[in-house]
């Protein structure tokens, strides 16, 4: 199987030649089997090998280049390839991959090429290997063990693969870890590149490799071989593409002083012009001797992606390539993030933080620099410090990093305010997709359960590519801990557990069978699930509530709870919200169980979720407040509490109505914030209020007029992140609840239309699904709609408007 588009990317790379370079994929795994006890995949036959005797300075980390030349034979080459922690393949000199794709030393992963066009010429084939360490993102695991394995197909194996070709390896040197550059981010450290980039150095001290991992050999004593266990990717590789967007806005003669802000006049300079010019891919900029300056380059939007700068001369010059979010404000008034005002000013504004790396010029011509792994942000501030020669600019942009996402969904509707709503969704939506989910770009590149459910909700309305979804739910359960909890986050060196977010993650099973289907996937991960549901269930007490639960029990960033997000009596004691949780989690278990036809566990844990509902009512209901309290003494209530209890049918009917009165009237409530307000606006659309929807989009119109690019991970004292992927499901909630497309059966098999306008007059909506696009144009007036819904081949279903329900066949129904 393979993907015309993931072709694009690679053979993009390479140069205007017959050889083409496309990603394939081998047959996914969803269970351990029978890795390395026996053969079973043709990566097993390669060894992993690493330079030997390779030495590094006390400030350098790991890093070999290696190479073998090799002539082709006529025949496709198919390529299995993987390394620790990370390797970057060329082809005669032109990178066609990076990997590996992120997993953990129990779970690695592999990727699969297919090369064609090699003719009957020599070529060369290299990877620069590396190990980041603890210079590197926290997200990036490794055995600390370094290595790369790499098994060719056919008349290529001799050629090529690892443990039977000649390969030959040279230290990388001339690349050195600085400190942290932002206390706050666990994204790693400062890059100092000395010389020219660690991609393009010419290595001279070639010699053999040693094997560290012998190829795989059939154990019938169930013996494991303790090494990386392969398993091939199921994701494709990230864009690489060469970007310059936007405009430098300013520029100053300084270099690291720090607190100087940037004024109208840094905007007039001479200097500003000409870096604006090199940048855009205009004349080169020489900086003379003895020269600080530095200038400000304003993308106009959030970016992923490497550095690329290519000098000219300029022995013992310095430069420094700083990535930012945001700007501040010169002047602190109270938090330091809640000054930093219209996103798109400069003027009166300092970069109070950011990540860099720092460039040394050894004086030789068109040295490229680049770094080992990506950075983020909106503002790149490049400042240069000449020594006695002058340094020439010659080519500076940014190589853009992201998995290969482009929306497939569309929302059109009369208010005006919606398109850059959505624009900020996408755009944060793709900047958190990489090789896995993560929580934000710039401080953690994390997935952690509670923000990666969410998350997968939205992309299900983007995009029809189901291969992130599946990673993201197998590698929290591949890494479940012995007390049955899933890791908080994932991948990383130094793993958290929580209680809340395992629940979470059940609920991901739930999500998967109704959006994807019962298959052998979701299949694989139900004995997890009933551990982990299990385990939880282990602190429940005398009266049948949980208490005490072990880990961070984290449900939002609520300024009236404490400081880590816990609910009233949810880090310690009994908490009504982390037992609703749980609740949502034991109604998601018996979806899945009930998907695959396993009735008895179905009703397992239906009982248990009925049983933990009366208990939750009996112990926090209110009768004066007419809600259910966060406590025992009932002297704190949240919308949290009132929206989990009516989304999961915890109330009956009468308190129900009473309840959500008191959700949309009570003024002494805690507020969701961005996280969990998606279960705020899913029980107004329950209750048909989509007007309260729209309503509560005003905090993201505050985003929008801010000038945000991505929406931050919650407003006030705990809005770090300018790219925060939770907040993107205003998406989610217009695709399946104001244009009311859902799928209404297992699988999507069936879909339910039930539009929700919220006074909007009309709303045109495309939602992709996994057996093609639902499509909607509908218009809205005295209390009727009227237009069409559109299926895709195979799929049927049911539009529902104010109780009436008509049939919809495949293809265009009119209404």
């Amino acid at each position: 199987m393979a993907s015309a588009a993931a072709w694009m990317l690679l053979s993009a790379a390479l140069p205007a030649c017959a050889v083409e370079v496309m990603q394939v994929f081998r047959t996914e795994r969803f269970t351990r089997g029978n890795v390395n006890l026996r053969k079973i995949q043709e990566i097993d036959d390669a060894a992993w090998i690493w330079i030997d005797g390779g030495k590094w300075t006390a400030k350098e980390r790991p890093m070999a280049r290696f190479r073998r030349d090799f002539t082709g034979c006529g025949d496709t080459l198919r390529i299995d390839v993987s390394g620790d922690a990370r390797f970057v393949l060329l082809l005669d000199g032109k990178v066609i991959a990076r990997g590996p794709h992120k997993g953990f030393v129990e779970h690695w992963y592999y990727q699969t090429y297919d090369i064609t066009g090699l003719g009957t010429e020599p070529h060369r084939m290299e990877a620069v290997v590396f190990d980041l360490g603890s210079a590197g993102p926290f997200s990036i695991p490794t055995s600390g063990k370094c290595g790369f394995a790499l098994k060719a197909s056919g008349k290529y194996d001799t050629m090529l693969t690892t443990g039977k070709a000649d390969w030959l390896a040279s230290e990388v040197r001339g690349l050195e870890f600085g400190g942290i550059t932002d206390p706050e981010t666990m994204t790693g450290f400062e890059n100092v590149v000395h010389g020219t980039g660690f991609l393009d150095q010419e290595c001279r001290n070639w010699r053999k490799c040693a094997v560290v991992g012998a190829p795989v050999k059939d154990d019938e004593y169930g013996v494991s071989r303790k090494l990386w266990a392969l398993f091939p990717t199921e994701r494709f590789d990230q864009i690489s593409v060469l970007k310059s967007p936007g405009a430098v806005k300013a520029s100053q003669f300084a270099y690291d002083e720090t607190n100087i802000c940037y004024t109208a006049a840094d905007g007039k300079r001479e200097w500003t012009a000409k870096f604006d010019a090199m940048v855009r891919g205009g004349a080169p900029v020489t900086v003379p001797p003895k020269t600080k300056i530095r200038f400000l380059w304003d993308m106009g939007d959030y970016y992923c992606g490497y550095p690329v700068l290519r000098t000219c001369g300029g022995k013992g010059a310095r430069i420094r390539w700083a990535w930012a979010e945001s700007l501040y404000n010169a002047e602190i008034v109270g938090d330091i993030h809640a000054n930093r005002g219209n996103r798109n000013e400069f003027v009166g504004k300092v970069n109070r933080r950011s990540m860099y790396d720092t460039f040394l010029c050894d004086g030789r011509s068109g040295a490229t620099f680049t770094t080992p792994w990506w950075k983020s942000g909106r503002w790149i501030e490049l400042s240069v410090e000449t020594a006695g020669e002058p340094v020439t600019l010659e080519k500076m942009t940014i190589e853009e990093s992201r998995y290969p996402m482009e929306c497939e969904a569309k929302f059109e509707c009369d208010d005006p305010s919606i398109p850059a709503i959505l624009d900020m969704c996408v755009r944060g939506m793709q900047n958190c997709l990489h090789e896995t989910f993560m929580d934000c770009p710039y401080f953690e590149q994390q997935m952690y359960p509670g923000d990666t459910r969410v998350e997968m909700l939205v992309l299900r309305t983007m995009f029809s590519d189901p291969r992130p979804i599946r990673h993201g739910i197998g590698i929290f359960d591949y890494a479940r801990r012995n007390n049955g909890l899933v890791p908080m986050n994932f991948p990383c060196r130094s793993v958290q557990d929580s209680s809340t977010y395992s629940m979470c993650w059940v609920m991901m099973l739930g999500d998967y069978a109704l959006w994807n289907g019962p298959d052998e996937f979701l299949r694989a991960r139900i004995p997890g699930m009933r551990q982990t549901l299990s385990a939880i269930g282990m602190y429940r007490d005398g009266d049948g509530l949980l208490a005490d639960l072990p880990g961070w029990s984290f449900l939002d960033w609520v300024p009236e709870w404490d400081m880590y997000g816990n609910a009233p009596d949810g880090r310690r004691g009994k908490s009504a919200l982390n037992n609703l949780l749980y609740v949502a989690a034991l109604k998601s278990a018996a979806a899945a169980e009930r998907s695959l036809g396993d009735l008895d566990m179905a009703e397992c844990w239906s009982c248990r979720a009925e049983r933990l509902a009366k208990a939750v009512v009996a112990r926090f209901w209110s009768e004066e407040r007419g809600m259910l309290a966060d406590t025992s003494a009932k002297d704190r209530f949240s919308e949290h509490a009132q929206c989990i209890a009516l989304l999961n049918g915890v109330l009956p009917a009468d308190k129900a109505d009473r309840a959500f009165k008191g959700l949309i009237g009570a003024k002494d409530l805690a507020r969701t914030t961005v996280y969990f307000s998606h279960y705020l606006f899913e029980t107004f659309l329950k209750f048909g209020r989509a007007d309260l929807v729209l309503k509560r989009f005003d905090l993201w119109r505050g985003f929008v007029a801010d000038g945000m690019k991505t929406p931050i991970e919650a407003p006030g004292w705990r809005g770090r992140s300018e790219c925060h992927a939770w907040g993107t499901h205003p998406m989610y909630h217009l695709l399946t609840g104001v244009a009311g497309i859902k799928p209404a059966a297992d699988g999507f098999s069936r879909v339910r239309i039930a539009p929700d306008s919220g006074g909007l007059e009309f709303i045109r909506a495309q939602c992709p699904t996994p057996k093609g696009a639902v499509e909607v144009d509908l218009r809205f007036g005295a209390g009727e709609v009227s237009g069409t819904a559109t299926l895709p081949e195979g799929l049927t279903g049911e539009f529902v408007w104010k109780g009436k329900t008509t049939k919809l066949e495949e293809g265009v129904n009119k209404l």
